[in-house]
């Protein structure tokens, strides 16, 4: 099945359908339905050897054309039950030697020399969701900055915890070797938060190049290009079927800001017309085009400030705001933002297959080039790394 579903990503390279450049075998998702009855996921980090023969019926079914990569946690509760005390208790050498036995292992065919670690175990022997998971078991990033040292012949990756740019320029700097950090939800939830990236992390001068590239001043500029997309997108497919997750797109980028709220909820009804007009007994004929209605919105329920405030002074607020939690007893975290964009996903998703089951047809794939999250919240992720931007096949 591996070797299988490796040369369907080829497929789709090969057509130009999917610009691939690695496939990633993710050994860290703890979900009860993957790890549990599906014996896969996190659960494969107890059979390092099979993951091997995984990882070497990928490599063959892309000829050898792309690299292959593996995404762990640093282990699992298998050999005892996991509670807090009982984790404090257990021998930290006996957990690294069991990760690096992982590592070795899966390295051993010569194939994988990438890694992407969770810095958690992954609980398994408790009804544990997927939430719990990602809250519970303690975060130990010392685990993998110490992988990174043993072990210079390969390359890792740092995931778990990070939700804000600032917090992937300090693991940078704690562990300069480290090839990157990944970083999914917090991404997805508030995309404008990582607008500085290539400034801060890849060092690359905006001013100079912006004469000869399209790189956005501001969000205004980011929804008039995001607009003509969505325009050419409902001239060739279904607005009924696809307006939502066109929609869906934009709804984050505007999280935290004033009347970012008010603005959310106009897209929901933007989203929602093409439904709202077909129960009318009517069409989207003689209505504004989708980019007309974005940008309407925009200028109706948030600043000019907000919407012309350029990616610099953006995220100085961000590290001002960061600042003033931590003065205040907190942390610099951004999870409430997270949480809520998890929830509008989850009713944006109840909405769009509402749309389409209402119009009497089965719910179907819609392929379109649309920057959106993933469904599965353990597929998606963006790396922020010290090499060029990838796109990678997550099976």
């Amino acid at each position: 099945q591996m070797f299988e579903a490796a040369q369907t990503v080829m497929d789709l390279r090969d057509r130009n359908i999917c610009d691939y450049t690695a496939i990633n075998l993710n050994c860290g998702c703890p979900s009860p339905k993957v790890a549990g009855k599906g014996c896969f996921g996190a659960a494969l980090m107890d059979d390092p050897k099979l993951v091997a023969e995984l990882t070497s019926a990928l490599h063959d079914g892309t000829d050898g054309q792309l690299p292959i990569t593996v995404k762990c946690r640093i282990g699992t509760d298998s050999d005892r039950v996991f509670t807090k005390q009982s984790y404090q208790d257990m021998d930290p050498e006996e957990e690294y030697a069991n990760l690096c036995r992982f590592v070795e292992t899966v390295a051993s065919h010569g194939i994988v020399t990438d890694f992407q670690v969770h810095a958690r175990i992954a609980v398994l022997k408790k009804s544990f969701s997927p939430a719990d998971n990602r809250k519970i078991p303690p975060l130990k990033y010392d685990i993998v900055r110490r992988l990174v040292k043993d072990y210079p012949e390969f390359t890792f990756s740092l995931n778990g915890g990070i939700e804000t740019l600032s917090q992937a320029q300090e693991q940078f700097e704690t562990e300069p070797n480290l090839l990157g950090v990944m970083i999914g939800r917090s991404w997805a939830a508030q995309p404008w938060s990582f607008a500085m990236t290539d400034q801060l992390l890849y060092n690359d001068n905006t001013e100079e190049s912006s004469s000869t590239s399209s790189i956005p001043k501001n969000r205004y500029e980011i929804l008039k290009a995001y607009g003509k997309h969505a325009d050419w997108e409902e001239e060739y497919g279904d607005p009924l079927k696809i307006r939502r997750f066109i929609v869906k797109a934009v709804v984050p980028l505007f999280a935290g800001e004033p009347n970012g709220k008010r603005y959310r909820v106009a897209l929901d009804q933007i989203a929602g017309l093409p439904k709202k007009l077909k129960q009318q007994g009517k069409t989207l004929e003689g209505q504004p085009p989708l980019s007309e209605l974005i940008i309407n919105a925009a200028m109706e329920h948030l600043s000019e400030d907000v919407l012309l405030r350029s990616p610099e002074e953006s995220y100085e607020r961000i590290l001002w705001e960061e600042a003033k939690r931590r003065g205040d007893g907190g942390t610099d975290s951004r999870s409430t933002v997270v949480m809520e964009w998890q929830t509008q996903r989850k009713e944006d998703e109840k909405k769009a297959k509402a749309d389409i089951m209402n119009n009497g047809e089965e719910l179907e794939t819609t392929t379109t080039t649309t920057i959106s999250s993933s469904t599965d919240m353990n597929v998606t992720q963006t790396t922020v790394d010290n090499d060029s931007s990838c796109s990678t096949a997550s099976l």
